[in-house]
């Protein structure tokens, strides 16, 4: 057996290895999709690198303007600093930093290059509490909300925080958002839960176009297998986060059923 579970592997949450199946993910998505949109439409992979640090962080909860004492500066740096008059050279290091490399997918009018439908697919760092985090994830997300694409977002995660929604969410462990330009601020909502396989996703694109379709569990199985994560997965390990106590016992018997590779 090369996929244990019908839907997605939940081990693929256990560190690092979400960010190694995500790429994996989106090319299969991709070259799924190419086979269907060509000539009309491309598909690029954009990329781009987010480095964070505590300083930063810090910098961007500050007010834009502050109103200090007179004697701010006997009070700078721990209030032991003096000034210094002559300039001086050290070595110093830089801050730790925290590289975390975000995609998405444009998909591409080519007659006239216009970005018709963004797909994003969640990361931890997209879910993650904090303005490094879903914050920043919300801003790009109202970028795209308010121009003329279609935004397709795919939470494949269990952990993290959930998409905000002005309603709640329907129930389940996975969700599809995809906000069509002439819906909004309304959007589609698919949700499925951890023992179901994933559905189809409809891809509009422009309105002289009928929707494509991803097959979305077949683009998972091609990038999961391909890899052999079931061969290279933690299935020793617990959980995180945890399945629900109903789905314990079911999450045991689909690891059992790989056989005795990892002895």
């Amino acid at each position: 057996m090369t996929r244990p579970f019908p839907g997605i592997d939940p081990y693929l949450e256990l560190p690092p290895f979400w960010g190694d199946f995500s790429p994996k993910l989106l090319t299969a998505i991709q070259n799924q999709l190419l086979e269907h949109l060509l000539p009309d439409y491309d598909i690029r992979m954009e990329e781009y690198l987010m480095l964070t640090s505590e300083d930063e962080r810090r910098h961007r909860v500050a007010p834009d303007i502050t109103i200090s004492t007179p004697n701010w500066w006997s009070e700078a740096d721990g209030g032991g600093s003096t000034a210094v008059l002559e300039p001086s050279t050290l070595e110093m290091e830089y801050p730790e930093l925290e590289p975390h490399t975000e995609r998405h997918l444009h998909i591409i009018h080519r007659a006239s290059q216009r970005v018709v439908t963004v797909l994003e697919l969640l990361s931890p760092a997209n879910k993650s509490a904090g303005q490094d985090g879903l914050g920043r994830y919300l801003d790009k997300r109202n970028e795209f909300l308010s121009s003329s694409c279609h935004l397709i977002e795919l939470d494949l995660l269990r952990g993290g925080r959930r998409l905000p929604m002005a309603e709640p969410l329907p129930p389940g462990d996975y969700y599809a958002l995809i906000g069509r330009v002439g819906r909004k601020p309304r959007c589609q909502v698919i949700g499925w839960s951890l023992r179901a396989k994933l559905p189809p996703i409809p891809i509009p694109l422009l309105p002289t176009d009928p929707e494509a379709n991803l097959d979305l569990d077949a683009a998972f199985g091609l990038a999961y297998e391909s890899s052999f994560y079931s061969r290279r997965l933690p299935y020793n390990e617990p959980l995180v986060p945890p399945v629900r106590e109903s789905d314990v016992a079911w999450v045991q018997e689909r690891v059992s059923s790989l056989g005795s590779w990892e002895k």
